[in-house]
């Protein structure tokens, strides 16, 4: 699968994007008649070398200039602009999206920029270029600091591009400098296309890469990068903590109580295997799988029930799982008809990897019928089997 990745280290603007995509491989030539089109001043592409890419509107060299849209008069531009019918929505969506933040999108709004509609349309242009990608994004920078905004001084982020923020996939970060280093107008961009969001990279084949350079004069080069590659779709990426303590003085009763109280406050799994500790004594090593943002809950909860002094935290890159779902399957026990739940396990094209009856069902079919557990079992999944393969793969 095709996926462009986003790394916002300095933050964003409309001009890194568009920048950052045009070094990607975008038509220049397309993406300056969208933009041209819609504002009437020229689109300056320069570039710096290393693929840096500088991509701004010449205001001074336009024609005429209105500089402020009302809403109905920057959709009704977007909704007439000559390109296809998903780039004018996206472009809609997004200014849609900032006119409401800044109090909607009817005559008596703010406005938004003639040169940032444009430039969101280029953008918009930019990815469908690409071919849609899916779109994942490292943690945003937003800067830090005080700002001057219409409620006076505030500190950075404004509370626009909170409100723009709210709800998406994104991940944002303060830093690593003072100063308003994400807009709102990125920020309304990222949020609306991000469909995933990490610290790290994904493993992938590198196609090509681009980076959009930013007004501001940082201690560190001014960039976005973005990375157009090949990833590996057919099963789930899943970032994870390890979370693990030994014990030798906790009963069973509690160990089976503590797997318990885990999984219901959200571990992924929870195991636990016998170890041999100092001075040649019996204990436990438990070990749990936990999402990241769960593991200061999880670990205090082991040393709660086990009286363990500590818990190690292993940082875990990442993992990859398969989808996994319940589906009610009719099957034949003892010339008796049954629903019975499986849990299927497929990965992201559709093919299924496992099927395995759910425990409870077989259970109950077993004792009505007064047939060994595992017979029941081997039938009930002997039966889903053939039904998925005559059904050319399908459930």
């Amino acid at each position: 699968m095709k996926c462009l990745i986003f790394d916002p280290y300095c933050g964003a603007s409309e001009q890194m994007i568009l920048g950052a995509l045009l070094g990607c491989g975008a038509d220049e030539w397309r993406v300056k008649s969208a933009v041209e089109g819609l504002c009437g001043a020229p689109l300056k592409v320069e570039g710096y070398g290393n693929g840096q890419t500088l991509a701004v509107i010449s205001e001074r060299d336009a024609k005429v200039w209105p500089g402020f849209l009302t809403g109905e008069e920057a959709l009704g531009k977007l909704n007439v602009m000559h390109e296809n019918q998903p780039i004018r929505i996206d472009a809609m969506n997004i200014v849609r999206r900032i006119l409401e933040v800044r109090g909607g999108p009817g005559k008596d709004s703010p406005g938004i920029s003639i040169a940032s509609v444009a430039m969101i349309a280029g953008i918009c242009t930019a990815y469908d270029d690409l071919g849609r990608p899916q779109i994942r994004s490292t943690p945003v920078a937003m800067g830090g600091g005080m700002i001057d905004t219409e409620c006076g001084k505030m500190p950075v982020p404004r509370p626009e591009v909170l409100s723009v923020l709210n709800g998406s996939k994104l991940l944002t970060q303060g830093g690593p400098f003072d100063g308003e280093l994400l807009t709102l107008e990125a920020a309304a961009i990222l949020a609306y296309y991000v469909k995933e969001a990490g610290r790290y990279y994904p493993e992938h084949r590198l196609i090509s890469a681009g980076y959009g350079k930013g007004y501001f004069e940082l201690p560190v080069p001014n960039l976005l990068r973005a990375v157009l590659c090949e990833v590996d779709d057919a099963l789930i990426g899943d970032r994870i903590e390890l979370l693990e303590t030994n014990v030798d003085d906790v009963t069973g009763e509690v160990l089976g109580n503590l797997i318990e109280e885990l999984l219901a406050m959200g571990a992924r799994d929870v195991s636990i295997l016998p170890a041999t500790m100092k001075k040649g004594r019996s204990g436990q090593l438990i070990r749990v799988v936990a999402k990241a943002e769960d593991g200061p809950a999880l670990s205090r909860r082991i040393m709660l029930e086990t009286g363990t002094l500590g818990v190690r935290v292993i940082p875990v890159k990442h993992r990859y799982i398969a989808k996994r779902e319940i589906k009610v399957i009719k099957v034949t026990i003892e010339n008796n008809e049954y629903n019975m739940r499986f849990k299927v396990a497929s990965d992201m094209n559709g093919t299924v990897l496992d099927l395995s009856v759910e425990y409870d069902d077989a259970k109950m079919i077993a004792r009505e019928l007064s047939i060994p557990l595992k017979t029941v079992m081997r039938k009930a999944e002997t039966q889903a089997w053939q039904k998925y393969d005559a059904s050319g793969g399908k459930l």
